[in-house]
């Protein structure tokens, strides 16, 4: 063993504060407050390899002028956007609902308003509440697609 090499413990402590480091310069930015340009955009949540929620809406200076889900599941239980039968079409239109508040706003002073949607979504279904709608799908969508930038001018 060559007596100037360094144990592999007292190497790792010497590496890890440096690893940490670089995790740690990378800031979380949010895209909605950066001025994207006039078009259509498309994003995704996708969990567990499944698609949730698929968004594409339209900015025009700032303001959402259209939004639509183009796919929209539930997890547990399971159900899709298309379906009728109750308590589900009622979630699904919770839903639609927290997407419409944003036609019509300004994205990067609306978006995280969904992060508390009870206020925005009126329809009430037993055993779900605005409240208790997951959101922050919607958001993430959002924030997906004005990452990948503008799909159709």
């Amino acid at each position: 063993m060559n007596s100037r090499a360094l144990p592999l413990p007292i190497l790792a402590l010497l590496i890890l504060p440096l690893l940490t480091a670089c995790e740690r310069s990378t800031p979380f930015v949010n895209v909605e407050h950066f001025q994207h340009e006039n078009g259509t955009y498309r994003g995704s949540f996708i969990d567990s390899g499944l698609i949730q929620v698929s968004v594409e809406f339209t900015l025009e200076d700032g303001i959402v002028t259209e939004a639509e889900f183009r796919h929209l599941v539930g997890v547990e239980p399971q159900y899709d956007w298309t379906t009728d039968e109750e308590p589900y079409r009622s979630v699904i239109q919770q839903y639609e609902e927290a997407l419409q508040y944003l036609v019509g706003k300004a994205l990067a002073s609306h978006l995280q308003n969904l992060h508390n949607p009870g206020p925005i979504v009126q329809t009430e279904v037993d055993g779900y509440s605005g409240a208790t709608i997951r959101a922050i799908k919607i958001i993430s969508a959002f924030r997906d697609a004005l990452q990948r930038g503008v799909y159709r001018y």
